[in-house]
């Protein structure tokens, strides 16, 4: 991509465009939100076109939260808005018809920009930007920003280098030279105290509560861990467990699922990057939903009152495709939290001793 690629293919379809909408994947992470409100610093300093971001589901984990808060991101729910009146739409992180892109029926983006694997849906917008093995789409903002020679906006090289840091497990995970170089790139202006707080926000009792009734339902199959969250407050917590359960010794996989607002999610992480989690994640619910993701990570969606229509219990049929994939065989789950005596400690000593 050139600087006279991106006038010629991108910037031609926004001129003397007014109705300018920005749109994340549903319940956006960090990523999403910062390669948003990268590109609408971009369309306003470039064009001097003006841009809303929006979003479906909701903004839940604290530190998205706090990210949005203290950099002074604006961002509406998609709901509020009458999408048909906006005669420019750029999709960012997501792709249409791949289950995290809520559009209305007959609406699809102009402009798609993300660093998923391609799906053939976006073949066929007006402008694509998709490279392979990129580790976030703020990535490729970065690279918009260096290629325009755009002054830096501390606020949004905060947002950009979270969202790579973040996509990436602080760029051990899918990054390539392209994310440590956008890094790079970005650190001098980063505002470190507000990045900070961002990253170790405070964090509301409910969530001690959930991870509580996580771990009390982890289950271990040999090498693998599955997780079902019985209480869910909101959907990136299914992505946050089982980033943190895929982190125990010994353990190849991780599936962690859970049941939000009519929707089965579930989030598969493993640690052998020779296996596509994201084929996996695709696998396991063909038929009956959407999955998708990276070599090591993924994610995806059910439709529960739809997959009803085709099979009598989609949650079993998640777990047992699962297992199934990866080659677990006869062997019986052990709770991760064993059942203990309430008259002992954690210890084993006896309270009435």
């Amino acid at each position: 991509m050139t600087k006279q690629d991106l006038e010629e293919k991108l910037f031609t379809l926004l001129k003397g465009k007014r109705k300018v909408l920005i749109v994340t994947h549903d319940n956006p992470d960090p990523d999403s939100i910062a390669a948003a409100c990268g590109l609408k610093y971009i369309f306003r300093r470039s064009l001097g076109v003006s841009s809303i971001i929006a979003y479906s589901g909701i903004i839940g984990r604290a530190e998205n939260q706090s990210m949005v808060n203290l950099l002074d991101i604006d961002m509406v729910p998609l709901s509020s808005l009458s999408i048909r009146n906006y005669s420019v739409i750029a999709a960012v992180d997501c792709q249409p018809l791949t289950g995290n892109l809520f559009l209305p029926n007959g609406v699809r983006p102009n402009i798609v920009i993300d660093h998923h694997p391609l799906r053939k849906s976006s073949t066929k917008v007006e402008y694509m930007d998709i490279p392979k093995d990129m580790g976030s789409t703020s990535t490729i903002i970065t690279q918009y920003l260096r290629l325009l020679g755009l002054p830096v906006d501390r606020k949004i090289a905060t947002a950009l280098f979270y969202g790579i840091k973040s996509d990436t497990r602080d760029l051990g995970r899918q990054s390539n030279d392209a994310d440590i170089k956008a890094s790079i790139f970005l650190y001098p202006y980063i505002l470190q105290k507000k990045l900070t707080r961002i990253e170790h926000p405070e964090l509301p009792r409910q969530y001690f509560v959930e991870l509580c009734s996580v771990l009390n339902n982890t289950k271990i199959y040999g090498d693998a861990l599955v997780a079902r969250v019985e209480m869910l407050g909101w959907p990136e917590m299914i992505g946050e467990f089982a980033d943190e359960l895929i982190q125990m010794q010994g353990i190849r996989w991780c599936l962690c699922y859970g049941k939000h607002n009519g929707n089965l999610l579930f989030s598969i992480r493993t640690t052998r990057p020779n296996y596509m989690a994201g084929i996996l994640a695709h696998k396991i619910c063909h038929g009956i939903g959407k999955g998708g993701g990276h070599e090591t990570f993924a994610a995806g969606k059910i439709e529960i009152s739809q997959a009803l229509k085709k099979v009598k219990d989609p949650e079993d049929i998640l777990l047992k495709r699962f297992l199934k994939e990866v080659n677990i065989k006869g062997v019986e789950p052990t709770m991760l939290i064993a059942t203990t005596s309430p008259e002992k400690t954690s210890s084993g000593v006896n309270l009435d001793s």
